[in-house]
């Protein structure tokens, strides 16, 4: 067996996990580890059952915002993978009595619509420029917001890990940072901690990452559910020592008995369970809990009440292929971008950019990450710009579930600025903010 067939192998193993999945769900197992306790004051929630989620704002249909340089792009579906010649990582090896960490059904292909336009280019400030993600999204959010601290000025985790945390190994990004389930229900884990630092330490030195120095004082809002399958909230534990160490002003929300996935008012999933979309609601007393707003203010201060009827700016569908995504770097063609009425109209606005999971692409969920989110309601209120970039499943790459490439699927700089994904994507921020 050649090693890319030994990596389809593992990947397969790692999405059809059923029968453990199944009892976990039922509760004839032991629960998750109970969870850790943060280094820092962390946001303190009333917890209590999942409420039935809030209506979703109307999002602006694909917009015909003039933003400057903004000219159509062809239009056109995913293409399939083609090869890429990018080389397999190690085969992982994982320990006897584990399963799959995504409950829930096999991914079920959702609507695509393609009607891409190039990006255009906006007034940003660039004190104001952020980056948020959840999963793979998460981890590849901590590798942008540290290989890029000059940039971005601070970054929201859902449920992701310390910088490096894989260290180029699919088997240690299983086993050790989130990704396997194990006999007991709760994600394995095995802490990286100290050769992740080592490694930041070493790269930011090289110049291969901006100064590890930009960190402190920089604001992080990290959140982890106690009852997180997927990724271990031992490892966001590991993530906030970390960004305390560099100096970062931490917040973290570790109290909720949430599953993994994306929390915010708008989410269609019940927060103790993991399923597609991965987007859950959770509860605060009597009313749904909105974790967006509480880094948000963090991030751009006091908010203005935020939209919940029909949004006033612009949901732009733009080309991603113009920066070098391509299903040979498991991107896909066309990513998102909501633009405000203010900032289409030259204010001076924030930047968030935020990062997807495995199993929320396009190809599978549709729009559902961005329109269950909770960001753009925000956003439209209060002049900043939210862009959402989209990876693609492929073959080779072997990436079967859309994962943002945070172990070195593609290329083995992956955390570095000069990794493929990460330069396609800083390339599109640098489009959009006008900002070198």
């Amino acid at each position: 067996m050649n090693r890319a067939a030994a990596l389809r192998g593992a990947l397969g193993c790692w999405l059809l996990g059923v029968a453990l999945l199944v009892a976990c769900a039922s509760g004839t197992t032991i629960g998750p580890h109970p969870a850790p306790t943060a280094t820092t004051a962390s946001t303190t929630i009333a917890t209590g059952t999942a409420p039935t989620p809030s209506p979703a704002s109307s999002h602006a249909p694909t917009a015909t915002a003039t933003p400057t340089g903004a000219t159509p792009a062809p239009t056109g579906a995913t293409p399939a993978p083609t090869a890429s010649g990018a080389t397999p990582t190690p085969t992982p090896t994982a320990p006897s009595g584990t399963a799959t960490c995504l409950p829930g059904s096999n991914p079920t292909v959702g609507p695509e619509t393609r009607s891409p336009v190039a990006l255009g280019t906006y007034n940003v400030n660039p004190a104001k420029v952020f980056v948020a993600g959840i999963s793979s999204g998460a981890f590849f959010a901590v590798q942008m917001h540290v290989a890029h601290s000059a940039r971005f000025k601070g970054a929201a985790i859902y449920a992701g890990g310390v910088y490096y945390c894989a260290q180029n190994s699919l088997a240690l990004a299983l086993v050790d940072c989130g990704g396997e389930t194990g006999i007991t229900c709760q994600a394995l884990y095995e802490s990286t901690l100290s050769q992740s630092e080592a490694y930041l330490d070493a790269q930011s030195a090289a110049g291969t990452i901006d100064p590890e120095s930009n960190l402190s004082g920089q604001p992080v809002y990290l959140w982890s559910g106690t009852k997180d399958q997927v990724v271990n909230p031992h490892e966001m534990a590991d993530l906030d020592s970390e960004y305390e160490h560099y100096g970062a002003n931490v917040t973290t929300d570790f109290t909720f008995p949430a599953n993994h996935g994306w929390e915010s008012p708008d989410g269609t999933v019940p927060c103790p369970t993991a399923t597609e979309p991965y987007m859950i609601v959770c509860d605060q007393g009597s009313q749904p809990y909105d974790s967006p707003k509480t880094w948000l203010t963090r991030f751009f201060g006091a908010l203005n009440p935020r939209n919940d009827g029909k949004l006033n700016g612009a949901l732009i569908n733009f080309d991603q292929t113009a920066f070098g995504a391509s299903a040979s770097n498991s991107m896909d063609t066309n990513g998102w971008i909501f633009v405000p009425q203010s900032c289409a109209g030259g204010t001076s606005c924030g930047f968030v950019l935020a990062l997807h999971g495995c199993i929320q692409n396009q190809g599978i969920i549709g729009d559902d990450f961005v329109t269950e989110a909770g960001l753009d309601e925000w956003a439209d209120t209060n002049n900043f710009i939210v862009m959402y970039p989209y990876a693609v499943a492929a073959d080779d790459p072997v990436n079967p579930m859309g994962c943002w490439d945070w172990w070195g699927y593609d290329d083995s700089s992956y955390a570095l600025k000069s990794g493929t994904q990460m330069t396609i994507l800083y390339k599109m921020v640098q489009r959009a903010s006008g900002l070198p």
